[in-house]
């Protein structure tokens, strides 16, 4: 079996239907299908991993221009301020000498044991930044609250209560805070580039990228900023000024894999493989990357027959017992090898990744592999019906059976099943187009032009629309 992809110049191909006669309409309808779209027994994932959003680096929270913008959180802005009363104050000196003596566990037992804290919105917000700076975030996010309920035009606490929000991953909340805090008058840079965070996350770019570039004007070496202007850059179409910038940040912090694997991503979405590997060899020779981008890195090196540095990446990839490779990641990988035929490959990664409970989507690629390698053909239809049983819905299992069942002349059960797999969003469009191939393959064109028609709907690409007008003419000369 072959699962080389066909690619005739599909322009020429089809303006020259009219010119034909004499000649088996079906087989050419079917020859046709097959270079508009690809039908291989395996659907060929891209490498690429979906571009999310970069968490903000651990390295963020020690960087100094965020310590400086947190430490200054301490001084007293009168304009925005609560009042502090002269008892307060002598508190808060305290406080600061016990900060400056290194002691800051002694200080927020300091704060939390005096009554004055718990009506003074300036104390209840220096408890919070001790909380902060212990890790306890919770406590933090309570604490300045609680400040603003009494004083909801205190600025910093605004600022502070939205870094916290961020550490927890509470980015709509941070976001309601960081807006008022601007509103309020802050321009600090770390304010600017959490706004372009938290907007980035809702995949707002444009935005993003305006509160980015605002927080690089007052902090222009902070590599989140430069990393996020980059994915906004990405998504924004400019994806040359990404990778430079993102060359940058790399340079800055080489040890760091998340930016060299976001510049292979930009490189594979401009075609440019052999860059993407590049990228990605620098952090696997420090042994910085993680698994599923070393099985990336692997699957690029086998796209490409090096065959020998792939299986170096795969071997480096599954030596990382603690965090090992994701099904998606080995699943990719498999797509790849098979397509190729590398069988031996295919069972090694399948032993790989053995376990009592392998998901549906494992055990569909083993069933894949064993029908199409012919290692037990009969072994991976049992293993298909029976996770078609188990799920009737299961679009994925529905038309990798039912190819199987088309591909030996099983038309009626085929038929049946990719109807069912049209059920299933995640497949309906390849069982539509499947559906179309065989109703050409039996001569059935009326129908094939309705499953076609229906791809349409769902996948308008220009050699489907091609295909179809091929197909019309061939209805029509067969009348």
């Amino acid at each position: 079996m072959s699962h080389s992809y066909l690619s005739p110049n599909k322009r020429t191909f089809i303006n020259g239907i009219t010119m034909l006669s004499g000649f088996d309409f079906s087989k050419f309808i079917c020859v046709l299908l097959c270079s508009c779209v690809v039908l291989s027994f395996f659907t060929t994932a891209s490498p690429a991993f979906a571009a999310e959003p970069l968490p903000l680096s651990t390295s963020y929270w020690k960087d100094e221009a965020f310590l400086k913008s947190f430490n200054g959180s301490y001084r007293i802005e009168a304009r925005i301020e609560p009042n502090v009363s002269s008892e307060e104050r002598g508190l808060l000196v305290e406080i600061q000498k016990l900060m400056a003596e290194n002691k800051r566990a002694a200080a927020l037992e300091k704060l939390k044991a005096n009554e004055l804290t718990r009506s003074s919105s300036a104390l209840t917000f220096n408890l919070a930044n001790l909380y902060f700076e212990s890790g306890e975030m919770k406590n933090a996010i309570l604490a300045y609250e609680a400040a603003l309920k009494s004083y909801p035009s205190f600025r910093r606490a605004h600022h502070n209560l939205a870094l916290a929000l961020v550490r927890e991953n509470h980015l709509e909340k941070a976001l309601t805070h960081l807006t008022e805090a601007i509103r309020l008058g802050d321009s600090e840079g770390s304010t600017y580039g959490l706004l372009g965070y938290c907007r980035l996350s809702r995949e707002e770019f444009a935005s993003a990228l305006q509160a980015y570039r605002l927080a690089q004007v007052t902090e222009p070496d902070v590599a989140e900023w430069k990393a996020g202007t980059a994915q906004c850059l990405q998504h924004l179409g400019e994806k040359s000024e990404a990778i430079a910038l993102l060359e940058e940040v790399i340079r800055q912090r080489p040890s760091e894999s998340s930016y060299s694997v976001l510049k292979a991503n930009i490189h594979l979405e401009l075609e440019q493989p052999d860059q993407a590997v590049k990228a990605l060899e620098l952090p696997f020779r420090l042994k910085s990357l993680s698994a599923d981008p070393t099985l990336l890195l692997a699957d690029l090196h086998l796209r490409a027959n090096r065959n020998t540095s792939a299986q170096t990446a795969i071997d480096a990839a599954f030596s990382n017992k603690e965090n090992p490779p994701s099904i998606s990641a080995i699943l990719r990988l498999i797509q790849t090898a098979s397509s190729q035929e590398n069988w031996k490959l295919v069972k090694s990664l399948f032993e790989q990744t053995k376990s009592e409970k392998p998901g549906r989507s494992l055990n569909i690629a083993k069933a894949r592999y064993l029908i199409a390698s012919n290692e037990n053909v009969a072994a991976g239809v049992a293993l298909l019906r029976k996770l078609t049983q188990e799920d009737p819905t299961d679009g994925q299992a529905l038309l990798t059976l039912a190819k199987h069942l088309a591909n030996t002349k099983q038309a009626d059960s085929a038929e049946l099943l990719f109807e069912r797999a049209s059920a299933d969003s995640s497949t309906a469009y390849e069982a539509f187009v499947e559906l179309a191939r065989l109703h050409v393959s039996q001569s059935r064109y009326t129908e094939a032009l309705a499953a076609i028609d229906k791809a349409l709907a769902l996948n308008p690409t220009e050699s489907l629309r091609s295909y179809r007008q091929a197909l019309q003419k061939t209805l029509a000369a067969a009348e």
